[in-house]
């Protein structure tokens, strides 16, 4: 019995160990949709790596422990704001060609770019492949600017549009 119970504990253990390694928790519930911590950490980590480039070319002091905090709480708040325009998109049919939009918008992008630049500058600046750069920056925004066009198309505010579905969101920490 004794026996069992420790290979129960050391699977339990070695499952737990794992789950954390690949931040396969969650950081945020939104609207009964997980934000997982893997993402949260990743965005993070990458701002404050650029955060530190910028103040380093800028030959500023390195951030604070309150500035780091700044930056994960902002960043926490844009991983809420995107899922919840991303759930506010795909509850509205009228509006499922924007995630298209927001593609098109993306790839034009990158194909104005420089390709012999970007790759080094988003390594350099945020230690993410153009990929990621693309997934994490570019795309949010680019679906974020669409919405905003589709929005004001109607006459409204985005920004009373946003404030109210942010207030209306169900977000546990």
């Amino acid at each position: 019995m004794q026996k069992k119970f420790l290979i129960l504990l050391a699977i339990i253990v070695c499952i737990g160990a794992v789950v954390w390694f690949l931040g396969l928790f969650p950081v945020a519930r939104v609207n009964n949709e997980f934000l997982w911590y893997r993402a949260y950490n990743e965005r993070a980590d990458a701002l404050l790596l650029f955060d530190s480039k910028s103040r380093a070319a800028a030959k500023n002091t390195a951030p604070s422990e309150a500035d780091e905090s700044e930056i994960k709480r902002t960043v926490l708040q844009s991983l809420i704001t995107e899922k919840i325009l991303e759930q506010y998109i795909g509850e509205h049919t009228a509006l499922s060609g924007l995630r298209e939009a927001a593609q098109g918008v993306v790839e034009g992008t990158l194909k104005e770019a420089d390709p012999d630049v970007l790759p080094h500058a988003t390594e350099e600046l945020y230690g993410w492949s153009v990929e990621e750069f693309k997934k994490n920056v570019l795309y949010p925004q680019a679906l974020q600017n669409e919405l905003q066009k589709a929005i004001e198309s109607d006459d409204a505010s985005f920004d009373e549009f946003a404030k109210t579905q942010l207030q209306n969101a169900e977000v546990k920490l």
